[in-house]
């Protein structure tokens, strides 16, 4: 038996965890932490290590496949790719780029490779209507990033290791791993952090994992409501200590900062945050006082419908603080490629007024997704979906089914056969993270403690027939008749081009990374330097009252006014995810998908008031849709919220599924027009109101 060991790395989430590949006579048989990683340091979650069931799971999508007669037919790589290409220029020939439509999932962003083909493919046929995962989870930083900063892509990170006082918003470190910071073992910098005597406050409505007599305190807010406490916390600061005079060397627009925060004193805001004023006044203080504080926002906020807002204002607190650009605070990460520079933009010329509404230019709202193919003048005829399950992770199931019903032609490229794949003619097998060559160069600029570029060999060659994304698009790309990679003299060159031009931009080489077996440390962040090398507006000073937020200011005024008049016995949902899933990526692994279905969780005194007992059939309404689930009594979340795990569904093709399918918390939330945050197209997943009916208190299930 030939074994040998590959040091490879993870490419679920942004830390890129560093991994150990078994490989036995060419196959992968088993992963473990890489111990001497000089980043991880051995650490690595379940999500990760469970790469090597995924890899092996025996319901894999492992051959093209053609959906015909009800059933799923194999088919050779040259009659899917030759069919797909067809379709796709009969869609294009009688109907134009608007009838064409891609949609990019979560593991998009993580394969390096992807930015080959695929973009140019679509650029050639004109192609715009382009829909991302982006738009259910951070969509509204990028919007705020760009109003603020002049750039999409500068997001200042907390400097965890060196701060005294922490504000994690709508964040759980222990089971995400905290997005737009890629950060090893984030659990393990907050015990530290919280050890050496650090403040950890968690704005959160739910006691989550993270939080503890370990490291800090839960700050159980009402959900969607952010922004207000935030607004209070800045109100305070500035009408107790005011805004140094010296902001202005850096911030422009500070009269409209004060102007906006003025109007959310604590003691208007506490009772809609559902919070004492007292205690925001105490976290305004402890923030402004303390020598070094730093902040940190995720999709607990993000989803809501208004995390753009909440984002510029979280960042407005650590700039009035001192505490940006500063060590202890929010500092950008070491760049290799100048991303900043790059994704220099302007907010208010990226509005536009779209068919349904006021929208951001670029990935289109995913919540609309089904109304460009049912409602549109032109409508989308042909979709091609790239890593990613709309079905399940969009709003509106029920409406999706319709579309892809619709679709003249459907591909999905993925590991499995997903629920998406049920309406699909034509199936793609994939390879998975361990088949292919990658550098991360998607965590570049969002890396903490410090940047390393990750470099990893194919671990195996792909397995049955699967194949990487990028050749199947240059496939097709031949079978149209357009440019394609592979008809360049050396191949191999042109797909490492993208990458080699990104690296060089740092001084690296494609040979210098890939020389060691673990990739290059860079260097840690630079305090100091955010202003000077990465604020790309034209002044080079933040705007800490964009222009282009006014619509969304006014919004947040009539909102606050709906929030003040709700009723008190009003029953809030928020999603929330498990340490062993990844959205639906686990979906079929028993060991990681925790139990045989996906509870509503129920705060006691709401399951008292409402007579659900734990293990209750419960039926939840909102606006938008129903669905019934098991209750759990969880004393974790604060009284008129309750909970569900999103990532779960019936998908056919999986057999865990089958037996297991659990709820689509999705089927419950907003979508079609209005269902969206105009300036930034992120969806509203979260502080949707439900009405709950017990249907059985005793279900024999």
């Amino acid at each position: 038996m030939d074994e040998v060991r590959v040091h490879t790395y993870c490419r679920v989430c942004e830390p890129s965890c560093g991994l150990i590949a078994t490989v036995e006579d060419g196959a992968l048989r088993a992963l473990e932490p890489d111990r001497d990683h000089p980043m991880s340091r051995g650490f690595a979650c379940r999500k990760g290590l469970a790469g090597v069931d995924i890899h092996h799971d025996p319901d894999r999508l492992d051959h093209p496949a053609q959906r015909t007669g009800g059933r799923l037919v194999r088919r050779t790589w040259d009659e899917a790719i030759g069919a797909v290409a067809a379709g796709l220029s009969e869609v294009h020939r009688h109907h134009g780029p608007e009838a064409i439509g891609l949609y990019l999932g979560n593991p998009a962003s993580f394969n390096s490779m992807i930015g080959i083909a695929p973009p140019e493919l679509f650029q050639r046929l004109g192609v715009e209507r382009v829909f991302s995962s982006a738009t259910q989870d951070c969509s509204n930083k990028f919007a705020a990033s760009t109003a603020m900063f002049g750039t999409s892509a500068l997001h200042p990170l907390p400097d965890v290791r060196h701060t005294d006082v922490l504000l994690l918003l709508g964040s759980n470190w222990r089971v995400s791993k905290g997005s737009f910071i890629s950060m090893p073992n984030a659990y393990r910098e907050l015990t530290d952090a919280a050890a050496r005597g650090a403040r950890i406050w968690f704005v959160n409505p739910r006691d989550t994992e993270s939080a503890g007599r370990r490291t800090g305190t839960t700050i159980p807010i009402r959900p969607d409501t952010d922004v207000y406490f935030l607004a209070a916390l800045l109100c305070e600061i500035e009408r107790t200590r005011g805004f140094p005079g010296e902001l202005a060397e850096h911030g422009a627009h500070l009269d409209g900062l004060r102007a906006f925060v003025r109007r959310y004193p604590p003691e208007r805001v506490a009772p809609v945050c559902g919070l004492d004023a007292d205690l925001i006044a105490r976290v305004a203080r402890e923030f402004a006082e303390a020598p070094r504080a730093a902040a940190h926002m995720s999709t607990g906020v993000n989803m809501g419908r208004q995390g753009m807002l909440a984002y510029w204002l979280m960042t407005m607190l650590v700039f009035v603080t001192g505490n940006l650009d500063a060590r202890g605070g929010n500092i950008a990460g070491r760049e290799v490629y100048p991303a900043a520079r790059k994704a220099r933009g302007d907010l208010a010329d990226d509005i536009v007024n779209g068919e349904f509404g006021t929208m951001r230019r670029g990935h289109l709202p995913g919540t609309l997704l089904a109304d460009y193919v049912l409602h549109a003048t032109e409508p989308i005829r042909a979709l091609v979906v790239l890593a990613g399950n709309p079905l399940l992770s969009l709003p509106g199931e029920a409406a999706l089914r319709r579309a892809l019903s619709r679709l003249d032609l459907l591909v999905s490229i993925d590991l499995y056969p997903n629920a998406t794949g049920e309406y699909a003619h034509w199936l793609l097998p994939a390879a998975d993270q361990f088949e292919r060559e990658d550098v991360n160069l998607s965590t570049l600029g969002m890396q903490q403690p410090g940047t390393f570029v990750h470099w990893t060999p194919r671990v195996s060659e792909p397995r049955f027939e699967r194949r990487e994304e990028w050749w199947m698009f240059a496939r097709i790309a031949q079978e149209m008749g357009l440019p394609s990679p592979l008809d360049a003299p050396d191949p191999e060159q042109v797909r490492w081009g993208r990458v080699e031009h990104m690296l060089r931009a740092g001084g690296l080489t494609r040979e210098r990374v890939t020389a060691g077996p673990r990739g290059v440390e860079v260097g840690p962040p630079e305090p100091g330097t955010l202003f000077e090398r990465h604020v790309q507006t034209a002044d080079g000073r933040v705007d800490c009252r964009p222009p282009s937020f006014d619509a969304a200011i006014d919004r947040c005024a009539k909102i606050f006014d709906e929030l003040a008049a709700e009723e008190p016995a009003t029953i809030k949902l928020i999603s929330r995810r498990d340490a062993r899933m990844h959205n639906s990526w686990y979906a079929n692994l028993p060991h990681t998908k925790r139990g045989d279905r996906n509870r509503l969780a129920v705060n006691p005194a709401d399951a008292a008031r409402h007579g659900i007992t734990d293990g209750a059939l419960v039926e939840i309404r909102s606006e938008w849709g129903h669905t019934q689930a098991e209750a759990e009594i969880d004393p974790a979340l604060r009284p008129g919220v309750v909970s569900m795990e999103h990532g779960w569904g019936l998908q056919p093709g999986l057999r865990l599924s089958r037996e297991h399918p659990g709820v689509n918390v999705n089927a419950l939330m907003p979508h079609g027009p209005g269902s969206y945050e105009p300036e930034s197209n992120m969806a509203r997943l979260t502080g949707i109101p439900v009405k709950l009916t017990v249907r059985d208190r005793n279900p024999a299930s």
